[in-house]
């Protein structure tokens, strides 16, 4: 029996996805046996991620142009080729090569998320649309649990470079891999397209112009911004605020991004049949700002089951949204743009990525307190979900 071709795309796009988030990973992974080697500072991750965020900031907007005269797998291929490139550039082990790594890598991740956009709104039906891309999204975690398990594996055998080349070598082999479905995938490309400075200009246009975009697009400000400041400063929480030793703490973090892979099969299953997707969206910012909130009241007395609860209730939530945001970026997409618009609304996503942990770090180095900070940035997906629920009360309407 032949395969839909929709079951095709979400896995293709899937791996895609989670190979793509394995390379962003592989440096802070690897970052104890560089140091030990180089005797660079652990401490220089955060230089990197902020390269590597900035490149795909870059990337995500300017690939629009590409998206739509290559095709979204050609694209993917492309990602894939220069995610493998930026990971190869770190192996001498200097600094400055650590830099043009994290830009390189960034830049190959950037448009991952749009094309594999633009590929699954072309065959996915629309009542069903958020748990498709709910599926696809399950990469992100997936990509983590890669690099987590695979790299330490490759460190043992190898060395750090032979890791290196090793993750390398995945993402080459998938854009291989992908090769022949290229002519179906990317049966929609505008070879004649000429790629134009001013792409950049219109991919922004496309959130800007539209009010459901924008507001969707803040959303994924707000809420990606949220999970990264979550994931940057919750096992130092626990371990330095509050005492847990490193592998309890961690223990802690994989509960929560257990939850989220799970919360976001459940409500792309839940939007896709019982909640409009604008209003589940809205729920989930009260909810996910008040699981972040709470995170702030843990204090040294709480018991490890209880602080497992906050961390099953942020990860469903916080981590559990993406698919169901996502796929109705592409519903209300013109035709054949899906990609394009998601590019504008997740280059929003990185400036989050950016600017939430900065400012949960600020906010840490004013007050000293980790729970303050939890608490302050709580409060910004209250006020998207209440913006969401206006939105979703007017599209009743």
């Amino acid at each position: 029996m032949k395969v839909p071709v929709v079951y095709t795309a979400v896995f293709a796009m899937l791996f895609q996805q989670a190979l793509s988030t394995m390379s962003g990973l592989t440096i802070p992974v690897l970052a104890p046996p560089i140091a030990a080697e180089t005797g660079l500072s652990a401490s220089l991750v955060g230089v990197y991620t902020a390269f590597l965020y900035g490149g795909s900031m870059v990337s995500s907007l300017a690939g629009g142009g590409f998206l739509l005269r290559y095709g979204a797998l050609r694209v993917s291929q492309a990602c894939l080729l220069v995610v493998a490139t930026g990971l190869l550039i770190n192996m001498p082990g200097y600094i400055y090569l650590f830099a043009l790594g994290a830009l390189v890598t960034g830049l190959g991740g950037g448009p991952s998320t749009p094309a594999s956009s633009q590929i699954l709104a072309r065959y996915t039906n629309p009542s069903t649309a958020p748990l498709i891309f709910s599926i696809k999204q399950t990469g992100v975690p997936v990509g983590g649990v890669i690099a987590g398990a695979l790299l330490p594996v490759f460190v043992d055998l190898f060395g750090w470079r032979g890791a290196l080349v090793c993750a390398a070598s995945m993402a080459l082999a998938l854009a291989l891999i992908l090769q022949p479905f290229r002519a179906e995938f990317d049966s929609d490309r505008q070879p004649q397209r000429s790629l134009k400075l001013t792409d950049l200009r219109a991919t922004l246009g496309a959130v800007l112009r539209d009010a459901r975009v924008r507001e969707l697009a803040f959303g994924l400000f707000a809420f990606t911004g949220l999970q990264l400041a979550f994931a940057s400063f919750f096992v130092s929480f626990l371990s330095l605020g509050m005492s847990w030793s490193l592998t309890d703490a961690g223990i802690a973090y994989s509960i929560a991004m257990t939850a989220g892979i799970a919360g976001r099969l459940f409500w792309g299953w839940v939007g896709s049949l019982y909640v409009p997707p604008v209003l589940l969206l809205s729920l989930l910012g009260f909810a996910m700002g008040v699981a972040c909130m709470a995170i702030g009241l843990i204090d040294i007395s709480w018991q490890k089951p209880a602080v497992w609860a906050i961390a099953v209730a942020y990860g469903a939530t916080g981590i559990g949204y993406q698919g169901v945001l996502l796929a109705e970026i592409a519903r209300i997409s013109p035709p054949g743009m899906a990609g394009v618009v998601t590019g504008g609304a997740v280059f929003f996503a990185y400036v989050g990525m950016i600017a939430f942990p900065g400012t949960f770090g600020l906010i840490l180095a004013l007050t000293d307190s980790y729970q303050t900070a939890f608490a302050i940035l709580g409060a910004i997906p209250i006020v998207v979900g209440a913006m969401l629920f206006v939105s979703a009360l007017r599209q009743r309407n």
